[in-house]
């Protein structure tokens, strides 16, 4: 048993350093759409639009589109401006922060604001958006900008 033990550790300080870079590498890819939902529980459109949102998320797995959630609910409000800025949208968010019921598609990079996703539209409409957006930065991308 004792040597199964140490196998085992072996095994992990073996490829720890191995994951670490693979996990650094995949880091450095970060997509430069961020598709970010600004929701809270009291609020009623965003029980509208999340299931959409939910169920279109799915289909953009492969993709390089970020999902992030910044829930103003009451009492999880701390840390969404972090979590902003480890998104790369801080700016964005800053002037958004408290709003609900919308998702913002953002190009990370220019740091503007490609859509805006609400209750208006249908998964449809929101997988096209996303579409789009991505087609936006693949051409900005293509320009070098």
């Amino acid at each position: 048993m004792r040597h199964i033990v140490l196998a085992l550790i072996a095994a992990v300080m073996i490829t720890a350093p191995a994951n670490a870079r693979a996990g650094d590498a995949a880091g450095d890819a970060e997509p430069r759409l961020v598709a970010a939902t600004f929701r809270s529980a009291w609020c009623g459109a965003c029980r509208i639009l999340e299931p959409r949102i939910d169920a279109v998320e799915p289909r953009f797995a492969e993709r390089p589109v970020e999902f992030v959630r910044f829930d103003f609910t009451w009492g999880r409000r701390e840390g969404l401006r972090e979590q902003a800025a480890a998104a790369g949208v801080a700016e964005i968010y800053d002037r958004h922060a408290g709003g609900t019921g919308y998702m913002l598609l953002i190009d990370r990079e220019a740091g503007d604001v490609l859509a805006m996703i609400t209750i208006r539209h249908g998964e449809t409409d929101i997988a096209a958006a996303i579409e789009r957006a991505l087609a936006i930065i693949d051409q900005r991308a293509e320009f070098g900008l």
